[in-house]
């Protein structure tokens, strides 16, 4: 695992918005740059549902999020609601959703990465990160 980039710039619309790390990237310095931060247990999380009813709670979805993967893109794309200048999600003990369900730890990241290129075309950091 590697530590993640500077999470206050935008990445690239590639695999570089996803990160990797043993330990979490520093909320309260994110902060005080105007990034939000919002973390999730991973280790908690079962299934699809619970991935995206966490994901729903943590980046405060609107009540009409479907709870699927269509309306999870549609929603990365906006997150209007949220006063930040950037996002970093960050999933703690990530390495045991990897290991329970990688199907499912791919397919957030396509859907990261994918809304990651709207954020980056607008210079906005837009960040997943797996803590182990």
């Amino acid at each position: 695992m590697t530590e993640p980039q500077d999470l206050t710039r935008p990445a690239p619309a590639t695999w570089q918005s996803v990160h990797f790390a043993e330990e979490p990237p520093d909320a309260e310095a994110l902060g005080a740059a105007g990034v939000r931060v919002a973390e999730v247990d991973a280790s908690r999380i079962e299934d699809k549902q619970g991935l995206m009813a966490a994901l729903s709670d943590v980046l405060e979805l609107p009540d009409w999020f479907g709870g699927n993967w269509d309306a999870l893109d549609e929603s990365l794309r906006d997150l209007g609601w949220l006063e930040a200048s950037g996002h970093v999600v960050v999933m703690t003990r990530g390495e045991e959703l990897w290991k329970r369900d990688p199907e499912l730890a791919g397919m957030l990241v396509r859907s990261w990465i994918d809304a990651g290129g709207a954020w980056a075309d607008k210079g906005v950091p837009f960040h997943l990160v797996f803590v182990r």
